[in-house]
């Protein structure tokens, strides 16, 4: 009998014993994964904002560039902004380590590169005119814009600036009669008012006497109307 409970005792104390075992094996299987995909998230999420703040950066600095001093400007500011990104990124190694010199000489380097990029013309105020010239340009080209849309006789014309000592502006396309064109420049005398700044320069062909109009406005025309 002793011999039998003690057997019996073995026996449940073994099958106990590998259920034990296999819920271990079970909770690692489960559970292991669990951390290590949590582990390997923060990560990812980590980079996926990074990037998304670079990004932001990058563009956030090439409209600051176009809006100052033009598409050139813009594309030299965001080169700029990816240049310190990427010096940035190189300051983590692969092996996950942080060159922490590196990486904070960047970041303090990129607090002067940011302002002179944001405010060129505290740096050097001779940059200001040419962020006045770029501001003279939205204006013109907007006003223009919205009077070439509110006629269709003028919906097939085209304006091109130049930024010399000042912004020169050039109107080209076809116009039917010259009465279109008169009537065209006695709406840009009402209504464009920032186009006073540029020289207006004309590039027009008139299509019922296949007559050209290029030139200078002010030579073109009449100069009393700049006198009054």
């Amino acid at each position: 009998m002793r011999s039998r409970t003690k057997r019996s005792t073995r026996a449940g104390g073994s099958v106990g014993f590998e259920f034990n075992v296999y819920r271990a094996r079970r909770v690692n299987l489960v559970v292991i994964p669990q951390i290590a995909i949590s582990h390997k998230g923060l990560p990812l999420i980590a980079r996926l904002a990074f990037a998304v703040v670079s990004i932001a950066l990058v563009a956030a600095a090439y409209l600051r560039g176009n809006y100052l001093l033009g598409l050139a400007c813009g594309i030299a500011y965001a080169f700029v902004t990816s240049a310190l990104i990427w010096l940035f990124i190189q300051s983590f190694t692969r092996k996950g380590r942080v060159s922490w010199i590196q990486a904070i000489a960047i970041l303090i380097l990129s607090v002067p590169v940011g302002f002179a990029m944001a405010f060129p013309a505290a740096i050097n105020s001779d940059v200001q005119h040419g962020i006045d010239d770029q501001a003279t340009d939205r204006k013109v080209r907007a006003e223009l814009k919205r009077v070439f849309a509110s006629d269709a006789a003028f919906a097939k014309l085209s304006l091109s600036t130049v930024h010399l000592k000042v912004v020169n502006v050039t109107i080209r396309g076809p116009l039917r009669t010259r009465s279109d064109l008169e009537r065209l420049r006695s709406r840009i005398s009402s209504e464009c008012p920032t186009l006073e700044l540029c020289p207006l320069h004309w590039d027009v062909e008139l299509r019922d006497s296949g007559e050209g109009v290029d030139g200078l406005d002010r030579e073109l025309f009449s100069s009393a109307e700049y006198a009054e």
